[in-house]
């Protein structure tokens, strides 16, 4: 049996890049690719800042030799703006797994479906997320998962 290369999943929205100023665009709405407001904060998420700490982490994860891969709930015609945001910061990543146009499934199945195709050819030791269905659908495919605080950041914002 040949031996997989690890790999360290991060989200994009909430965990790479800080869109607690912009969250309340997709507040109470699931999937929240189809929220109202979900293009406007899919396209203003690329001027958010990252989030340092887990840049550093993923830095750390490459400089031992693991991949850094990007599963999020963006669409696939979002992959330009995503890109030029990771070229802007100077973020170097292995892969970027987005979200088919025509898929309307809740954010934690599309994400989990991703991150089951990517385990065909990695093995995934550990995922950072900011969303807790997404968490639980990651662990339930049998990976670790550390959650990022973006999202309690933004409730007490809006408090």
């Amino acid at each position: 049996m040949r031996s997989l290369p690890e790999a360290v999943v991060f989200a994009f929205s909430g965990t790479l890049n800080d869109t607690s100023a912009i969250s309340y665009l997709i507040a109470g709405h699931h999937p929240a690719c189809d929220a109202p407001g979900a293009d406007q904060f899919q396209l203003e998420s690329v001027m958010c800042p990252p989030v340092r700490q887990i840049v550093q982490l993923l830095n750390v994860e490459r400089s031992i030799g693991r991949r850094a891969i990007i599963i999020t709930e963006a669409r696939d015609h979002y992959r330009p703006h995503l890109e030029s945001w990771l070229d802007l910061h100077g973020i170097r990543v292995d892969d970027i797994l987005l979200r088919d146009i025509g898929d309307h499934r809740p954010d934690a199945l599309t994400k989990a479906s991703l991150l089951a195709g990517l385990q065909e050819n990695v093995s995934v030791i550990h995922a950072y997320e900011s969303r807790a269905d997404v968490a639980r659908a990651y662990e339930r495919l049998g990976v670790p998962v550390t959650r990022t605080g973006i999202p309690a950041v933004a409730a007490r914002r809006a408090a």
